[in-house]
């Protein structure tokens, strides 16, 4: 006690190391931790012991715990673990309870979702597990699912996305504003709480390939989006309006079949400037600047290329796109195309073929980063990315 109050006086942050002579010398410097926190003492304490016998203190510790690696030659300390090795002994102690985790929709099996998450917790060592739960309807078995004792949390899916809002307690803003819940995350209390990770997963990638070109500020920044294009009017066309919203797009064009539809999405947004346009292209002959992003939300069946249409013809309906889209030519442009498969869209493919400084996203690398933002949601842990991608596209390109 001595040595911590002198600590306290000229640290912010106290370290106590100590030597377990057994495991009840841990249990006795977890208690000591204890009892000042509820003296009301905020300085963050890290107390543990070393060697061996001192390995329950190090799992037992709640605040930055030095751990070791896998990868590393050898441990710094004694007794050092890894990340994964005190989340498998939380658990098997009883601090870290087991929870399941469902992505609810029809039709899922060829989900990417089951493989993204049950490998990142398998990385980390967290004893949870990630299901499929397909069901015809939002009825008795997603009730029972949001319910049990172990649920941890959902992925919401096509066509559950605005059915499953009557089950939840409250909506995030991003989830009222974009009308749909992808996302369900467990609060204290049993608070179900519906959130929407769309617009996080399209604002990382264009993020990602424009990076600080974007600039910090407003779209008069250097490298801003100056204008962006929306094609389609669904659900996950309000999420990209969204995305391109908080990315401070000065104008974005949003196209669609049915104009009356385009017209009622841009209503919903009328800080967003959004321009409901009657055709693709052409920008010079609408009076309107190129866009340096485009981000498709219609499947891939619903597009086609001119060469493709004249020689194969466009299906009925069919969205004509030309390489007239990739006009602007003053800095680096994104193409997004939010279509799971394939993995080459007719925009993709058509995107690739009019210069490099135009950068493709397709439909996977969205779903990785809406992803890893559920993943962050419902555990509190950075998703370990590079080894869950890696993991994910080699599921996706083995189906």
């Amino acid at each position: 006690r001595e040595k911590y109050d002198l600590a306290a006086k000229v640290g912010d942050v106290v370290k106590i190391v100590g030597k377990a002579g057994g495991i009840r010398d841990n249990f006795a410097l977890y208690d000591f931790v204890e009892g000042v926190k509820k003296q009301g003492n905020k300085k963050p304490i890290i107390a543990i012991n070393m060697g061996i016998e001192g390995q329950m203190s190090r799992v037992l510790n709640s605040t930055f715990s030095p751990v070791s690696h896998p990868l590393l030659p050898n441990k710094a300390a004694p007794g050092q673990l890894s990340f994964k090795q005190i989340q498998q002994a939380l658990h098997l102690i009883g601090l870290l309870p087991s929870r399941t985790f469902y992505l609810f929709g029809n039709p899922i099996q060829h989900s990417m979702s089951p493989t993204l998450h049950n490998t990142a917790f398998e990385i980390l060592g967290l004893p949870h597990k990630y299901e499929l739960l397909e069901t015809r309807e939002v009825g008795e078995e997603i009730k029972l699912a949001i319910t049990a004792p172990d649920f941890g949390g959902a992925s919401v899916t096509i066509p559950f996305k605005l059915d499953v809002i009557p089950l939840l307690d409250r909506l995030t803003p991003a989830a009222e504003a974009i009308g749909a819940v992808n996302t369900i995350v467990p609060q204290a209390g049993s608070v179900l709480v519906g959130d929407n990770t769309d617009w996080i997963g399209i604002r990382n990638v264009i993020n990602n390939k424009l990076g600080s070109r974007l600039g910090p500020g407003s779209g008069s920044g250097h490298g801003a989006i100056h204008a962006a294009l929306v094609i389609g009017a669904g659900g996950t066309a309000r999420a990209a309006i969204y995305a391109l919203q908080a990315l401070k797009a000065d104008v974005i064009y949003l196209y669609n079949r049915t104009r009356s539809k385009a017209e009622e999405l841009a209503s919903l947004f009328p800080d967003a400037n959004v321009k409901v346009i009657g055709q693709l292209a052409d920008w010079a002959g609408q009076g309107i600047t190129p866009p340096s992003v485009i981000v498709s939300t219609v499947p891939a069946s619903a597009t086609t290329t001119e060469d493709e249409e004249a020689e194969h013809g466009a299906g009925a309906g069919a969205i004509v796109l030309s390489r007239a889209l990739f006009e602007y030519h003053l800095g680096w442009g994104v193409v997004v195309d939010m279509a799971y498969r394939p993995a080459e869209t007719p925009l993709i493919r058509l995107a690739k073929g009019v210069g490099r400084h135009w950068k493709v996203v397709p439909g996977l690398e969205v779903l990785l980063e809406q992803g890893y933002e559920q993943f962050r949601l419902w555990t509190g842990r950075t998703c370990p990315k590079s080894l869950v991608a890696r993991k994910v596209w080699d599921r996706y390109n083995a189906v």
